[in-house]
């Protein structure tokens, strides 16, 4: 489907999109006599309407020798509208993987420490206190996937202002603040890892299209299918083997 990652109906807000969305999904019942990839062949409409979105909170321009200060200064400056948001929706997604927004701050501490090449083999010591969800390498992406729904959870607070789409929001995260820095970073050590399975984690961190050098989700070995390749390499990186 030609739908951005995290919207599997193409399109907030639209209830005749999505419904032939569903329709031509339930339709592959009728039709295929097994495993089906499908495009689906409309593209999904702008929900956006007119008009740039822009995020209304100015932070501070990082240098790249003081990330950790800003990254904790973001949050800071954040946290009350990301508590407003808490409060309005009644929910959060961030959480993932298993600190609270009390801990927020060691969430901070594991993503520098492996931005700085703490490696993936083992929980950062700095990181100790939460109970983490998950096994190494995996959670290094919800790490990152909780610091992004903080910052997304936070800028989309006031009900009254257009929603970013979802390139909007990339863009101002890993173009504008000091946590797509960070993120970058994480990538980069991700990169240089000795171990190429590592790749596949990071498209989870880095959307395609943010990535500066190859695609973010990286290659696939000459001879495997895509789906072949990731349940391959699902034990290494949910820590059941090495």
């Amino acid at each position: 489907m030609p739908f951005p990652l995290g919207r599997p109906l193409g399109v907030a807000d639209d209830p005749k999109f999505q419904r032939d969305v569903l329709r031509s999904a339930l339709n592959l019942l009728e039709s295929a006599n097994e495993p089906t990839i499908a495009d689906y062949p409309h593209e999904a409409p702008d929900a956006n309407g007119e008009g740039v979105w822009a995020c209304a909170i100015e932070l501070p321009t990082p240098e790249m020798s003081e990330l950790e200060s800003a990254v904790r200064s973001e949050i800071d400056l954040l946290m009350p509208r990301y508590q407003d948001a808490r409060r309005s929706r009644g929910r959060s997604t961030f959480g993932m993987s298993g600190a609270t927004i009390d801990q927020v701050d060691k969430v901070v501490s594991f993503a520098i420490a492996v931005a700085e090449g703490s490696g993936f083999e083992k929980v950062p010591s700095a990181a100790s206190g939460p109970k983490w969800r998950h096994a190494m390498p995996i959670l290094v992406r919800f790490v990152a996937e909780d610091l992004r729904a903080f910052y997304q959870e936070a800028v989309t607070s006031d009900a009254s202002s257009r929603p970013p789409s979802q390139r909007e929001m990339h863009t101002w995260i890993f173009q504008e603040t000091a946590l797509g820095q960070l993120l970058k970073q994480i990538a980069q050590q991700i990169t240089d890892h000795d171990d190429p399975r590592l790749r596949l984690m990071r498209g989870f961190i880095i959307p395609e299209g943010f990535w500066d050098g190859d695609r973010a989700f990286g290659g696939v070995p000459a001879g495997m299918s895509p789906d072949d390749y990731v349940r391959s390499i699902r034990p290494y990186l949910i820590g059941e083997q090495s």
